[in-house]
């Protein structure tokens, strides 16, 4: 798919592309010209900072999100905890084991995308039976939220998870649903590409 859109992109003549977190970042390998990854992380960050309750440990769902979830803990100044999980489709999601201490503690949750709330939730879980305080946050870049993700992330222990304005939160924004604009670093780096 990532292939399929650099191919129309270089075709009807984009020479210059800024993307905000991508889901693996081979996917600029596919596009011949100039691509700029931004993050949201530090948007985030300055957001969620003094919503977060005192000990808050960052957890990255997967392997995958080790990365970012260093980039969360760093700027909010505490560890990270990697969950290893086991996807037995692309929507059903087995978190196998918690890598690191989270008892009695609040965790944020950190991920690039929300979309069925799998990964999410498993994680919850995982966490749960961990021994991580009923206090849990959940931040992600790109708020996809298709069908059923809204349910499975109605969990008790969800205190608010917050997403970014790269993709519209459809029909009213839900009680514990924050959305955090990214718009100024947006306009920041189209303006840096102008000059």
């Amino acid at each position: 798919m990532a292939s399929m859109v650099a191919l129309v992109a270089q075709t009807v003549g984009i020479d210059h592309l800024v993307t905000m977190d991508l889901h693996a970042d081979q996917i600029e390998g596919f596009f011949q010209n100039a691509v700029d990854i931004l993050s949201a992380v530090p948007v985030i960050c300055d957001a969620i900072r003094d919503r977060l309750p005192s000990g808050t440990v960052v957890v990255s769902p997967d392997e995958g999100r080790v990365k970012m979830a260093a980039q969360y803990a760093q700027r909010l100044k505490t560890s990270v905890i990697v969950i290893h999980k086991h996807r037995e489709t692309g929507s059903d999601v087995h978190a196998l084991r918690v890598v690191g201490d989270v008892q009695e503690r609040p965790c944020l949750i950190v991920d690039d995308m929300i979309s069925t709330g799998g990964t999410i939730a498993s994680s919850v879980d995982a966490l749960i039976r961990a021994g991580a305080r009923s206090e849990l946050f959940v931040a992600a870049t790109h708020g996809l939220l298709l069908p059923g993700s809204r349910e499975k992330l109605d969990h008790p222990a969800i205190r608010n998870v917050f997403v970014t304005d790269t993709v519209p939160v459809e029909g009213e924004t839900p009680p514990g649903l924050s959305v955090i604009t990214v718009a100024p670093l947006l306009a920041e780096a189209v303006r840096n590409i102008h000059l």
